[in-house]
């Protein structure tokens, strides 16, 4: 059984932790960010997804180039139904990727490659399914933000792992809405080694409450199951 939904949520995550960089480096004008919490949830009528996980600048501040750390874990369930049974796959996904950060006038890319572990459960269970199980493997992931112009960005992600041949990748473009957030569209893909899935949607990024920072989407998904529907997504991160 396939679980394209929660490989697309890791292309999804890398661009929410992605934006516009604080116009004052300093918090409180005391010391640079270097810490950011993330978490969300994915829904669509087969299945939900929930992530969390810390973005780390141990060397200065999340606004310069140099070393970071991302910690990542998600949890996927998903339902398949065949004309005389029902299966549900449930997925959890975590990683440690080391990466880097360059910034050159309005782009900014990082660079991340790492382990990661997958814990696979099917129900019923079918003990020959060779992902069943918990497997170990490595992550690369990649990342892009570039303003060409002052109200406009575009955003795209990238990431694999050599467990079960998946990957994923994400585009969005966005137009700069009364100076509080980004809106416009947003294409994504993903693949394993059972399934492919395709979605076109918009997304709402960067609307700030306070210390915290959401993002939102919805959209068309497909998959090679011959399965659509609506996808809706929601985010949210913080700086300290």
């Amino acid at each position: 059984m396939g679980a394209s939904h929660a490989v697309c949520l890791a292309a999804l995550l890398m661009c929410a932790t992605t934006g516009r960089p604080l116009a004052d480096p300093l918090v409180g004008g005391f010391k640079p960010e270097r810490f950011l919490f993330f978490s969300g949830v994915d829904l669509w009528r087969n299945g939900q997804a929930g992530y969390a996980g810390m973005l780390l600048a141990p060397q200065g501040g999340l606004n310069n180039d140099g070393f970071l750390v991302r910690l990542f874990m998600s949890d996927d369930f998903e339902r398949y139904d065949t004309p005389t049974q029902r299966f549900t796959t449930n997925i959890f996904r975590a990683s440690v990727l080391p990466g880097w950060r360059v910034k050159r006038g309005n782009v900014e890319i990082k660079v991340f490659a790492g382990p990661a572990l997958e814990s696979h459960a099917l129900k019923p269970d079918i003990p020959t399914d060779k992902l069943r199980g918990s497997h170990f493997g490595a992550r690369i992931a990649t990342e892009l933000w570039w303003e060409p112009l002052p109200a406009m960005m575009v955003a795209a992600a990238a990431s694999a792992t050599t467990i079960g041949s998946e990957y994923s990748a994400r585009a969005a473009a966005g137009w700069r809405f009364l100076d509080r957030f980004w809106v416009g569209p947003e294409v994504c893909a993903s693949a394993d080694e059972y399934s492919t899935q395709y979605r076109i949607g918009a997304h709402l990024t960067g609307f700030k409450t306070g210390p915290v920072e959401w993002s939102v989407g919805a959209g068309f998904v497909e998959d090679s199951f011959n399965r659509s529907g609506i996808y809706g997504r929601i985010g949210m991160l913080s700086r300290r």
